[in-house]
This record gives C-alpha cells, sequence and structure tokens, in this order.
C-alpha cells in the first residue's frame, strides 16, 4: 500500500497514535586511522526493532526502518532513513584551507546595480578569507574569462580587487561555459583543500541538462556546487538542480543587496568543513528491492546493494536521506537489512588532514506477519513522518513548477494533496514531529494563498521562488 494511501487509512491512523516507542540502538564502530590500522571505537549499545546508531571520528548518524514488520504475502512499502550529524569543530579558530571558485553572471541583465552590488559582495568576502586560502574568479556571459587562475589571495588579493572593481555587464547568459571554467580551475587547489564552486546568475538558458551533468561529475571528483539566483527572472528549477546535483546550497534572493549573505554563508561552510565524502552503503536481501531515494545520490551497486553519496558535511551539520523500498516476506520469514558507512575527517593543522573512517552498521531485522495489529505496533511513526515531509516536498516543487507554467489548477491540486497527507500523517506521529508537519501544512497554505495572484506577476514570481528553496533544501536537511 503506497505510504499516501496507508496515512488515510481510519484503523491504520487510530492504531498509530497509540504505538511505537522508538529507542536507541548502537552499532560496532570501526575507523581507519591515518596509518590503516584499525582501531575500535566504544558505542553504546540499546535494544530496537527499527533504529541502529553508530559514530566514529567527527561524526555520528542512525540508519532506521519505517517498520519492523510488514504484512506477509504481498508487495509492501518500507522506508529506510539514513541520518549524518557532524560533531562540532574541536576548536572554532581551527578550519581547513579553502579552494573556491566563484562563477560570476556578467550578462546583460546584470547591468547597472546588481553587478555593482554583485562585486561589492565578491569584494566582502575575499575580506573575510585568510591569504593562506586559494581563489579563483570566473565571468561568464556570452562566452567566459577567468577574472583570476587558482592562486593564494594573500599573494593576489589587491591585484584582484582592482580586476573585480573593472568588470562589467554585457551579452548573454551561457551557465556551463563558467561552471565548467570554475570546476577545471580547482584541479589545481593543494593538497589539504576543502573545494567549493558557487555559482551566481539571475537570468536562464537552456542548457539545464549539461549544467546538472557537470554538477554531478564535479561532486564525484570531491567538489561542491552551489547556486544562487537573482531576481525574478531566473529558473528556480535550473539552479536548484545545480545544486542538487552538486551537494551544495540553493538560494534566491529578491534583488542583489543579499548577494553578500549568502556568499558569506557560503563561505563559513566551506571553512567549517569537517566531514568530506560521506557514503552510506545500504545492503538490501534479496526479498526487497530498491525504488528510489532523496536527500542524497543513490547508485545501484547491484540487485543487495545502493550507495548513498551525502558529500561534505560542516560542523555540525545534519544530512538525511530517505530510501523507498519494496519488501515481498512469506508468513514467518525474517530478512536483515545493514550498512556500511565509510566518510573522510578532515583534521585541519595536522600532519594528516584527511582521516578516513569505515563503520560497519547493525543490522535491523524485518520479519513477515499475518497479523496486522503486530505490524501496526511495529510501525516507526517517526520515519513514516519524514518520510512523508520529504514526498510532500517533492510534490511541492512538482507545484511551483506548474505554477510558473500558468498551471494553477494543477499546482493547487498538489498543495491540497501534500496537506491531507501531512495532516494525516501529524495524527500519527510523535509530539515534536507533528509540530514540525504542521509547520509545513501551515507554509503550504501561505504558499496556496499567494498563487493566487497572476503567475506573471511579480508577488506571484517571489512566491514561486521562495517556496522552491524552502522545499528544495528540505529534501536533504529538515528544515520544517
Amino acid at each position: 500500500m503506497p505510504l499516501v494511501d496507508w496515512l488515510q487509512t481510519p484503523r491504520v491512523r487510530r492504531t498509530l497514535a497509540a504505538s511505537a516507542v522508538v529507542l536507541a540502538t548502537g552499532g560496532l564502530v570501526l575507523f581507519r586511522s591515518p596509518t590503516n590500522s584499525i582501531a575500535q571505537v566504544p558505542v553504546s549499545h540499546a535494544t530496537s526493532g527499527t533504529v541502529a546508531q553508530f559514530a566514529g571520528p567527527g561524526l555520528h548518524g542512525s540508519v532506521s526502518l519505517s517498520h519492523g514488520a510488514v504484512l506477509a504475502g504481498g508487495d509492501r512499502d518500507v522506508y529506510a532513513e539514513v541520518r549524518l550529524a557532524a560533531d562540532p569543530a574541536a576548536r572554532a579558530e581551527s578550519r581547513a584551507p579553502l579552494a573556491l571558485a566563484i562563477v560570476l553572471d556578467t550578462s546583460g541583465s546584470m547591468y547597472g546595480e546588481k553587478i555593482e552590488q554583485a562585486k561589492q559582495a565578491v569584494l566582502g568576502v575575499m575580506r573575510d578569507m585568510r591569504d593562506d586560502d586559494q581563489i579563483t574568479m570566473i565571468r561568464y556571459s556570452s562566452d567566459v574569462s577567468v577574472v583570476q587562475p587558482l592562486a593564494r589571495l594573500g599573494d593576489v588579493r589587491q591585484t584582484l580587487a582592482t580586476q573585480i572593481r573593472q568588470i562589467e555587464a554585457d551579452g548573454g547568459t551561457a551557465i556551463p561555459l563558467g561552471m565548467r571554467a570554475g570546476v577545471k580551475a580547482l584541479e589545481e587547489a593543494g593538497r589539504g583543500r576543502v573545494r567549493r564552486v558557487v555559482l551566481i546568475s539571475d537570468g536562464l538558458d537552456s542548457s539545464r541538462n549539461e549544467s546538472e551533468h557537470i554538477a554531478h561529475d564535479s561532486f564525484e571528483h570531491g567538489v561542491t556546487i552551489s547556486s544562487l539566483g537573482i531576481g525574478l527572472d531566473f529558473d528556480e528549477a535550473y539552479m536548484a538542480g545545480v545544486s542538487q546535483r552538486g551537494h551544495g546550497n540553493f538560494a534566491y534572493v529578491k534583488d542583489s543587496s543579499a548577494l553578500a549573505s549568502f556568499l558569506s554563508r557560503e563561505l563559513q561552510q566551506t571553512a567549517s568543513t569537517t566531514i568530506e565524502g560521506a557514503v552510506v552503503q545500504v545492503k538490501i536481501p534479496r526479498a526487497m528491492r530498491f525504488v528510489s531515494a532523496t536527500g542524497a545520490d543513490a547508485k545501484v551497486i547491484d540487485d543487495e546493494n545502493v550507495e548513498l553519496r551525502f558529500g561534505s558535511l560542516f560542523a555540525r551539520d545534519e544530512r538525511r536521506a530517505i530510501v523507498h523500498l519494496s519488501a515481498r516476506l512469506d508468513a514467518g520469514e525474517t530478512v536483515k537489512i545493514g550498512a556500511i558507512a565509510d566518510w573522510t575527517q578532515v583534521v585541519p593543522n595536522s600532519g594528516s588532514p584527511f582521516v578516513p573512517a569505515h563503520v560497519e552498521v547493525d543490522a535491523i531485522a524485518l520479519r513477515g506477519a499475518t497479523d496486522a495489529r503486530s505490524v501496526d505496533e511495529q510501525r516507526d511513526n517517526g520515519v513514516l513522518a519524514d518520510a512523508t515531509s520529504v514526498i510532500a516536498s517533492e510534490k511541492e516543487l512538482e507545484a511551483t513548477t506548474a505554477f510558473a507554467r500558468g498551471d494553477v489548477a494543477q499546482a493547487n491540486a498538489l498543495i491540497e494533496q501534500n496537506q491531507q497527507a501531512l495532516r494525516a500523517a501529524a495524527t500519527a506521529a510523535p509530539a515534536p514531529v507533528a509540530a514540525k508537519l504542521q509547520k509545513q501544512w501551515n507554509a503550504y497554505e501561505e504558499t496556496k494563498k499567494a498563487f493566487h495572484a497572476p503567475a506573471g506577476s511579480g508577488a506571484a514570481r517571489e512566491a514561486a521562488k521562495s517556496a522552491y528553496q524552502l522545499d528544495n533544501d528540505n529534501l536533504a536537511r529538515a528544515t520544517y
């Protein structure tokens, strides 16, 4: 039974409201030291049928299942939630050296106040960077040029500032050219540096697939890409798609005066990166199959393993992925879903700046049952609520896109479906989670009101972009 249909079932809703007290369970943690020797890290253990927790150098997390049992004899939806949380940095002043590429739209639509404020924002970020950080500056319009090849900022601070002040806006918008140049420039980054591209644009072109491919390929090579849309004319689906594939941030600012805040946040997050290359491999038994994943880059290794790539996390960052699985179990049959996590801890100012870690997570059992009550009692309502929230955000992105093309009826229909699912999930969810679902419901109510404005109006476009940003963020980080 699909998740939304299940949430609408009155019997299930009544049963779930009184069920599932979730306890934490531990896993055996191993990490690889810089010398590749294996050492055991003690962790606490508890017992639960639906949750396995783990911890290692600089990071802790959990793998949870929405069910401990499913009805036997048919295909049943099961959701796995993988959560990662980067530990606080050991010292606030200690951070990894950076390699930052700023890729700036200098097309004709940026002429005037936009380009002047953009230049001031870039100069402000440079003031906040350390001399030992590396920077490259790319400008693109109909073509692309490298304003500053990758260099130690302390060596080019004054000359680069002069070059930035001389930039003018003219021409079209060729986003892939700028992205490719930024990624290529970071290939020269020194060992031990955290690498990030920040893409800035106020326009759009027809090259979304190409740009997303560049972003995904850069992520595969350890480069994060964030994107910022300025004004009301850019394509939010395009820019958000780039950040999703590049595993960075997406933001929308109504005018370029807010650009400085975005760049400052990007600098802060990049500078406080403590985890790189975070990957969780979920081991799926033969009685189950992988359907989809949201919140991480999913790669099916074989019929029994799905790899979830999260990329980098900054200190105190929390990430999640929802994995949709389908289970078909016989009565009394029990299978186990396991996981392996790998990541690299960034250790600034040390002889070994990158410390690889490897964790084997305790497997979680799932059994086939004939008693509907026992199935109800072994549901994890928190995981189901999180899955509902993420599915709603995916549909909300569809609603925003429908509204942007003028299909107001379709947009409102999707929003109302989301609200029904959120309300049903809140009925069964633990109180703190229910409050978050209510907050998401309220946000959708405001979006629905805003969508009464004509689709092409400034107020409507602003509402659509704000909604798109919020729900795009909710796919990988809980934002409600």
